[in-house]
């Protein structure tokens, strides 16, 4: 039996949810939402007697994108998980028969309501993509840093790599104060110095949020945002907007000013985002990964937790290779970058 849950129903949609402990804030509705202008959040609910499967996911209409819209004679739709983290997850695990059961109830869902392909970024931590292997394609994308709060702080400061703890240390003898909000009290300094940092990376025009995003965010999702900064004489050098719920907490978006590098303002403030979420009682900080790995991001993320690297996998499902195909051809002709491995093709 399976249940389909439409954003307008929110009780619902947090009475699904306490099917499976363990989850993560992207699995909320009010997370969802955040990215809704692509599509429409829904969450799949499947049940066989005391076993659940809950899956949320932002469904989106393919006949908005440019150079198929005028092509199509009715609606087309694809789905994908919000940004960050998620997938099915499933309580208990059960049998692979149940997994099955699941997938191919889903799957006779997504045919029948015109959903084309399937696009999953599974949580690294909750490991939920070892459970879809046989039902999605799986590919390994890169490699996540994460810090287990649940140590000791002795053992958290062991766990940073060497330069890091120097680092922070000389962040502290030169004045850099943190500064952490449950309110976004200095959110223009915030959006000053990401915008700043997102200019020089030459970030895409995905990251570039406007400010309708961030109103929604304060409102929907307070009680689960942080703002950290770190100030040098007064003044925000190093900020972070981080999200959280009981179990996890992530860094979400942020920027540093490139002149005080030399300060190590981002290494202060994560150590002190630690000691924060530590007493909060949450259990796991996920910093993410790098562009690729091995990289500088990475190496110094990593700093934090030399023994907390986990993989980080994405499952694609074709549910209509014909039209699928159809649609590729239709923007092959576009001046787009081509990313050959972009999923799905027709939105590259």
């Amino acid at each position: 039996m399976f249940e389909v849950i439409s954003p307008q129903e929110t009780g619902k949609w947090q009475e699904a949810l306490k099917r499976v402990e363990g989850l993560d804030l992207h699995y909320q509705l009010e997370y969802c939402r955040l990215f809704a202008e692509t599509g429409i959040p829904e969450l799949f609910l499947y049940r066989e007697g005391d076993r659940y499967v809950v899956y949320p996911y932002i469904k989106r209409p393919i006949n908005q994108i440019p150079g198929i819209n005028n092509k199509l004679k009715g609606e087309l739709y694809d789905i994908t998980t919000p940004y960050g983290f998620g997938g099915p997850a499933a309580s208990p695990e059960g049998d692979e028969k149940f997994r099955d059961d699941f997938y191919r109830c889903f799957s006779q869902y997504c045919r029948e309501n015109k959903i084309i392909t399937e696009f999953i970024r599974f949580h690294p931590l909750l490991e939920n993509h070892r459970l879809w292997d046989k039902q999605v394609s799986l590919t390994r994308v890169s490699s996540n840093v994460y810090v287990d709060l649940t140590l000791s702080e002795e053992d958290l400061w062991a766990n940073y790599e060497y330069n890091n703890r120097k680092n922070i240390k000389k962040a502290c003898r030169e004045g850099l104060e943190v500064l952490l909000e449950e309110e976004p009290k200095h959110f223009e300094e915030f959006l000053t110095i990401y915008y700043h940092t997102m200019d020089r990376n030459k970030a895409g025009r995905f990251y570039y949020f406007p400010r309708e995003f961030y109103e929604k965010l304060h409102r929907d999702l307070k009680g689960s945002f942080l703002y950290a900064h770190t100030l040098k004489d007064g003044k925000i050098v190093s900020t972070e907007l981080l999200l959280f719920n009981k179990q996890y907490i992530h860094s979400f978006l942020g920027g540093t000013l490139k002149d005080y590098y030399s300060y190590h303002p981002n290494n202060i403030l994560k150590h002190e985002v630690i000691k924060w979420a530590r007493a909060k009682g949450i259990k796991y900080f996920i910093l993410g990964g790098g562009y690729k790995d091995g990289d500088g991001i990475f190496r110094y993320k990593r700093s934090f937790s030399r023994n907390g690297v986990v993989d980080f996998y994405v499952g694609k499902k074709i549910y209509d290779p014909e039209t699928v195909q159809w649609l590729e051809l239709l923007r092959a002709s576009s001046k787009r970058t081509q990313d050959e491995n972009y999923f799905p093709p027709y939105r590259r």
